[in-house]
C-alpha cells in the first residue's frame, strides 16, 4: 500500500514543479500587449481595425509604466526642463536658453535653438522641429533627432503643451516668431514620443528611424525603427504616411509579445554614443582593433552606468558635460571598483609604480595610452560648414583605423587625465556688452560668398584655411558687408577666433588680438577603450613616460590648427599640465644617458676597488680593538657616523629599488611601494639630522693644512708607497670625502625634502629636483663604496675604531702621524702608556 500511495504522489509533485517552471518562465518574457495610437484607441491589424494607425508609446507603454517619471531623466529632457530665453545671461553667454543638447549652443556642431520669443527671422538659426528631423549635415548623416529618444523638447513646447495638439487648434502658429512653431509642421508630422525600443529592444532598427525623421515622419519612426511595421509616404512630401503592419509580430488576438532587454543591449547605447563620440573622443565598443577591458570581459554599459525609474543614468565627471551636471561623479571610479574588488575586478598593486604618481596621475592616463580608431582635432567653419580636421593624419573619416595618443590636463581634482582636445575656428560678432556672438553657419556661408577667391590652400591638404592676415582682414570686410541689416546685432564688429586668439580690427583699421572670455578648444574627457595591464604606461618602466620618444610629456598637442603657411601649431604634451619643456630635456637626459652612465660608474667603482685589493692587497697595520691607547672617536661621534650610516644604506636600498623599478626585490624586502616610500622618507630624516651634525663635530678637522699636500702627492699610500704619510686627525683624503659628503649631502637632503612635499610643487620643479636628487644620490653611492673600501678591507679591522672608539699608538703613528705627534705634545696620551714598549704585533 505504501509503494501504491507513494507513485501518484510523485507524479503530483512533477506536474506541480512543471506548472511553476511553466510560470516562472512566461513571467521573466513580456506580457503580450494591445498597441493603442495617440487617441488611446486599440490597434489589431489582425482583424484589420485602425491599423494604418501608428502606435504610441505614451498611451500603449504608459498604460503601466510612468511615462512622466521615465522623460524626467535627462536622456529625455537635455535641458528642455530648464529652458528659459534668459538661462545664459547671468554666464555671459545670453544665446544659451538651457544647459543640454536642447539649448545649450555646441561648437562642434554650431548650430543654435532659439529663444521662445524672437522679433525678427534672422534670430532663428535651427527650429526645433528642424532640430528633430531636418538637421543632418556637418559631418553627421543624422539629424539631432536620430539620437534624441523623444518626450522632453521633442514632444512638449516651453508651456508643456504637445506641439501636434497645439498646431492642429492653431495652425497660424507656423506663421509667428514663437521659437517652438516658426515654419513648423508639427500637425502633419505628429511629436516624437519616448521611443521605449531605442533602448530596449534588441534588432532596433536605428536607421529606419533616423529616415522617418528627415522625411517628416516624426510620429511613425517607432513603427519602422522597431520593424512592427512598415511605413509608406512622407510628410516632406505632402504625404500621409501610412503603415503597414508585419503580422508574424502578432499573436491571433491582435496582441504584439514584446522581447524587450534588461539591461538595454550595448548595441543599442551605441547608436548614439558610437556615432558622436568616435568624433570626440575616438570611442568605440565591441571593436577589436580599439579594444577595451571591461567589454572584452563581458561588462555591460549599464553596469557601470545603472539608473532608476526615473532612467536617471549613473555619469562620470565628463570634462565638457552637456546636462545634468549635478548627477556628474555618481558612477563607481576606477578606485572604487579596483581598491574593493567590485564585480569580481582585480586589485593591483602598482608595485612598479611610484605612490606619488598615483596621487598625481589619473587611472585613464596610464590606462588608455592609445586609441585606435579615428578623431577630430579641430574644425573650421568659415565656409558655412563645419570643416573638420582628424587625426591621426592617415586617416580620412572619423572611425577609420589609425593610432593616435592622448593629450594631458590637469582636471579640477588637480590630477592628469587624458583628453582629445579639438581646436576651434569660428567667427562672432562683438557685441555693444563686449560679448562674442556666435555666428549662424548661414551667417558664415553668406560672408565666404564675399571673400572665398581670396582664400588659398596654403598647405595643399584640399581645405581652404583662413589663417594669413590678408585672409582674416578679406573675412573681416565681408562679414561687415554681408551683416550689415541683420536684425540680431545693433553694431556689427566681426572677430575671428582662431587657436587662443581673436582677431579683428581696431578704430584704425589695423588686424589686432583682443582678450576675450571664451575657450579656445573643447576638452573631450577620454575614459573607455581601456587598454590591458600590459600596455599601460608605467609597466615598461619610467621611459614610457620620461624619454624624449614618449608622448606623455614630448607629444605634440595642437593650438592652432594653421598657423601662416598652413601648418598646425603645436606645444608639447608637458607642458600644458606644468612642466617646462628645458625642465623636461634635463630629466629626459638623465633618464636615458646620464642614470646608464652613472650606473655603470657604480659598478666601476667596484671594478676597481677589486683590482686595487688584487694588485696592493690590504695594509699590513693591524688594528688591535679594545685597546684603550688612544680615544680616536667620543660616544657622540661614533653614534653620528652609525645612525647616518644606516641611514644612508637604507636610503640607497630603498632609492635604487625606486630609481630603476627593482620589483622584485621590493617585493622581497617591502610590503607595499607605500611602506617603501615611507622608510625612505624616514631614513632621509635620519640622515639630514646626522649629516648636519657631522658638518658641525668635524668641521675643524676637515680644514686643509699644507702637509695635505704630501698625502695627496703620494696618494696616502693606496699605490704602492711603505713608510708613514703625513696626515692629522683625518688625512687628506678623508677631508676630501668630508666635504665631498657634506656638499652632496647637503644637496641631496634639499632635493629630497622639497620631493616628500612634492604633491605642492609643479611639474617642472619635480621632474628638476628629481633629477638633481637621482644624480646626486648616484655619486654618492660610489663615493661611499670606494670610502667603505678603504676604511674596512684595505685596513682590516679599522671599522672597529667605530665600535669602542680607540686605536693603539702604532696604528695612530703610521696613519695619522701629525694627529698623533700633537696629542704626544699635548700630553694627551697617559704617561704610563708612553712608558709602554711596542709588542710585536704592534709593529
Amino acid at each position: 500500500m505504501r509503494k501504491a500511495s507513494t507513485k501518484p504522489e510523485l507524479t503530483l509533485s512533477i506536474v506541480v514543479c512543471l506548472v511553476l517552471l511553466f510560470f516562472s518562465l512566461a513571467e521573466s518574457a513580456h506580457p503580450p500587449i494591445t498597441l493603442l495610437d495617440k487617441d488611446g484607441d486599440e490597434i489589431n491589424p489582425v482583424l484589420g481595425e485602425n491599423d494604418k494607425q501608428p502606435f504610441s508609446t505614451t498611451q500603449t507603454c504608459g498604460l503601466c509604466h510612468d511615462y512622466d517619471v521615465i522623460t524626467s531623466g535627462y536622456h529625455f529632457q537635455m535641458g528642455w526642463d530648464v529652458v528659459s530665453d534668459s538661462f545664459g545671461v547671468d554666464q555671459g553667454k545670453p544665446w544659451q536658453i538651457s544647459n543640454g543638447m536642447m539649448g545649450k549652443w555646441c561648437p562642434m556642431y554650431f548650430r543654435q535653438l532659439p529663444k521662445k520669443i524672437n522679433s525678427s527671422p534672422d534670430e532663428i538659426d535651427l527650429t526645433i522641429y528642424d532640430f528633430v528631423g531636418f538637421s543632418a549635415g556637418n559631418g553627421s548623416p543624422y539629424p539631432c533627432g536620430a539620437c534624441h529618444p523623444g518626450g522632453g523638447g521633442l514632444e512638449h513646447d516651453r508651456n508643456g503643451n504637445r506641439y501636434d495638439e497645439m498646431m492642429t487648434d492653431d495652425p497660424s502658429l507656423a506663421e509667428t516668431l514663437d521659437g517652438d512653431y516658426y515654419q513648423s509642421r508639427w500637425d502633419k508630422s505628429g511629436v516624437v514620443e519616448a521611443d521605449c525600443f531605442i533602448c530596449h529592444l534588441k534588432g532596433y532598427s536605428f536607421d529606419e528611424r533616423a529616415y522617418q525623421l528627415e522625411n517628416g515622419n516624426y510620429q511613425w519612426a517607432v513603427v519602422a525603427g522597431t520593424g512592427f511595421g512598415i511605413v509608406e509616404g512622407t510628410v516632406a512630401d505632402d504625404e500621409i504616411p501610412q503603415v503597414t503592419y508585419n503580422l508574424r509580430f502578432f499573436n491571433a488576438d491582435g496582441t504584439i509579445t514584446l522581447d524587450v532587454s534588461w539591461p538595454p543591449p550595448d548595441e543599442n547605447c551605441v547608436f548614439c554614443h558610437g556615432r558622436t563620440d568616435t568624433r570626440k573622443r575616438g570611442f568605440t565598443w565591441n571593436d577589436i582593433h580599439n579594444p577595451d577591458i571591461h567589454n572584452n570581459q563581458g561588462i555591460s554599459c549599464a553596469a557601470c552606468h545603472p539608473s532608476g525609474l526615473d532612467h536617471q543614468f549613473a555619469k562620470g565627471n565628463s570634462s565638457v558635460s552637456q546636462v545634468a551636471d549635478e548627477l556628474d561623479g555618481t558612477i563607481r571610479t576606477c578606485e572604487e571598483c579596483h581598491a574593493e574588488g567590485y564585480l569580481g575586478s582585480t586589485i593591483p598593486d602598482h608595485r612598479k609604480i611610484r605612490p606619488s604618481h598615483l596621487d598625481q596621475i589619473a587611472c585613464e592616463s596610464c590606462h588608455i595610452p592609445s586609441l585606435g580608431r579615428a578623431a577630430a582635432q579641430g574644425f573650421e567653419s568659415s565656409t558655412g560648414e563645419l570643416q573638420f580636421y582628424i587625426k591621426p593624419d592617415s586617416a580620412k573619416n572619423f572611425g577609420d583605423l589609425g593610432d593616435w595618443k592622448p593629450n594631458y590636463e590637469r582636471w579640477v581634482n588637480k590630477k592628469i587625465y587624458p583628453f582629445n582636445i579639438l581646436v576651434l575656428t569660428w567667427w562672432a560678432n562683438l557685441g555693444d556688452d563686449g560679448i562674442l556672438y556666435p555666428l549662424f553657419l548661414r551667417e558664415q556661408a553668406a560672408a565666404w560668398k564675399l571673400y572665398s577667391d581670396k582664400v588659398t590652400d596654403d598647405n595643399n591638404d584640399g581645405i581652404l584655411e583662413v589663417n594669413r592676415a590678408e585672409e582674416i582682414v578679406a573675412g573681416i570686410d565681408a562679414f561687415e558687408k554681408s551683416l550689415q541689416g541683420n536684425a540680431r546685432f545693433s553694431n556689427i564688429h566681426p572677430v575671428l577666433v582662431k587657436g587662443n586668439k581673436a582677431y579683428h580690427l581696431d578704430e584704425n583699421g589695423n588686424l589686432v588680438t583682443l582678450e576675450y572670455d571664451f575657450p579656445p578648444c573643447i576638452k573631450y574627457s577620454i575614459s573607455h577603450n581601456v587598454a590591458p595591464a600590459r600596455l599601460a604606461l608605467g609597466y615598461n618602466g619610467c621611459q614610457d613616460c620620461h624619454t624624449a620618444q614618449a608622448n606623455f610629456f614630448e607629444g605634440a598637442r595642437i593650438v592652432d590648427i594653421a598657423d601662416e603657411s598652413g601648418q598646425p601649431v603645436t606645444v608639447m604634451n608637458g607642458r600644458l599640465f606644468g612642466c617646462n619643456p628645458i625642465t623636461f630635456v634635463i630629466n629626459s637626459f638623465h633618464q636615458q644617458v646620464l642614470s646608464p652612465i652613472v650606473s655603470l660608474g657604480i659598478i666601476m667603482v667596484i671594478f676597481f676597488i677589486t683590482l686595487h685589493y688584487h694588485s696592493y692587497g690590504p695594509k699590513h697595520i693591524r688594528f688591535i680593538p679594545n685597546s684603550g691607547e688612544i680615544k680616536r672617536f667620543s660616544f657622540f661621534e661614533r653614534g653620528i657616523h652609525l645612525f647616518r650610516l644606516i641611514a644612508f644604506i637604507i636610503l640607497s636600498v630603498t632609492g635604487l629599488i625606486m630609481a630603476f623599478n627593482l620589483v622584485l626585490w621590493q617585493q622581497l624586502l617591502f610590503a607595499s611601494p607605500q611602506q617603501m616610500l615611507m622608510i625612505h622618507i624616514v631614513s632621509g630624516f635620519v640622515f639630514i639630522i646626522t649629516t648636519i651634525l657631522g658638518i658641525v663635530v668635524w668641521f675643524r678637522d676637515a680644514a686643509f693644512t699644507s702637509y695635505d699636500k704630501e698625502w695627496v702627492r703620494k696618494l696616502g699610500g693606496y699605490l704602492g708607497y711603505k713608510g708613514d704619510v703625513a696626515a692629522g686627525r683625518f688625512n687628506a683624503g678623508q677631508k676630501m670625502f668630508y666635504w665631498f659628503t657634506s656638499i652632496f649631502g647637503i644637496l641631496i637632503s634639499i632635493t629630497g625634502l622639497l620631493l616628500t612635499f612634492r604633491g605642492y610643487l609643479p611639474v617642472s620643479a619635480k621632474c628638476f629636483l628629481s633629477t638633481i636628487h637621482n644624480l646626486t644620490a648616484f655619486v654618492m653611492i660610489a663615493g661611499v663604496l670606494a670610502h667603505a673600501y678603504l676604511g674596512t678591507i684595505a685596513n682590516p679591522g679599522t671599522w672597529r675604531v667605530l665600535v669602542d672608539g680607540h686605536v693603539t699608538k702604532t696604528w695612530a703613528r703610521h696613519h695619522h702621524l701629525n694627529w698623533y705627534q700633537s696629542l704626544i705634545e699635548k700630553q694627551v696620551i697617559n704617561k704610563d702608556n708612553e712608558e709602554k714598549t711596542d709588542t710585536p704585533e704592534n709593529d
